[in-house]
């Protein structure tokens, strides 16, 4: 949840982007080590991005670097991969997507057994690697910078299977765009899994409801369930998003 100064931050930028330490120093009236340090605590939320000297919005094409959202609200992201790795039955066919969050799950399912699991990203099939279950990582051309396997090898690999889950990422959610995520090539790719797949199960933080990125993922009415956080939403409720089974963990 922003904090009131983190609030007046982002409605300053929100008026001029980008701003020096200096300008939003004399705004706030603090001093320039405390608005330091509030970039920094929200350069970590992904609230903005730091420049030399100052800080601007991020653009809606931005997307920070694996590692970098991987340090962000992990504890968030734990909590809902425990929950879900607790669900998934033995037998069971499933697809995880790329992110965070599903990285996250994929830690949890190494203690598992009995599961076949799919995925486009590098990073999951690499925790997965370590684990007993079956693991088939789709081909494809690779996004170096996510380390995720996009193009249309990869979509036409994902339309010759149906699995019995498909766990969806996305890097925010808002009343206007619904579900959104950075690249319009991995947005294919999980779109090819949602069609394929018999039950669509959105894994979103509560850091995400109100924000919105590049591209929209799918129509929310594709969604068969979203996990999220028990907590403070900081003003949009997964209700106004979503009518139908949402879990809070």
């Amino acid at each position: 949840m922003a904090t009131d100064r983190e609030k007046d931050i982002l409605n300053f930028l929100n008026e001029k982007s980008p701003l020096s330490v200096e300008e939003l120093a004399a705004s706030l009236y603090v001093s320039e080590v405390t608005v330091r340090r509030d970039l920094a605590a929200m350069e970590k939320k992904g609230m903005i991005v730091r420049k030399r000297g100052g800080a601007s919005l991020p653009e809606l094409g931005f997307e920070p670097m694996f590692n970098q959202r991987q340090k962000k609200n992990n504890e968030l992201k734990q909590s809902i991969a425990k929950y879900v790795a607790n669900t998934i039955q033995e037998g069971e066919v499933i697809a995880l997507d790329v992110g965070t969050t599903t990285a996250e799950l994929a830690r949890e399912l190494t203690k598992r057994s009995g599961i076949t699991v799919f995925t486009s990203c590098i990073q999951v099939a690499s925790i997965l690697a370590k684990s007993n279950l079956q693991v088939y990582m789709i081909g494809g051309l690779i996004r170096k910078t996510e380390l995720s396997m996009v193009g249309s090898i990869a979509q036409e690999t994902i339309r010759k299977f149906t699995f019995d889950r498909f766990y969806l990422g996305v890097a925010g959610i808002n009343l206007e765009t619904g579900l959104t995520d950075y690249s319009i090539e991995e947005t294919e790719v999980k779109r090819a899994f949602i069609d394929r797949s018999k039950r669509v199960i959105a894994l979103v933080d509560r850091t995400k409801f109100g924000h919105s990125s590049l591209i929209q993922v799918c129509e929310a009415e594709q969604i068969d369930e979203m996990i999220t956080n028990k907590g403070d939403f900081g003003g949009e409720l997964p209700e106004d998003h979503f009518q139908g089974k949402i879990t809070y963990v």
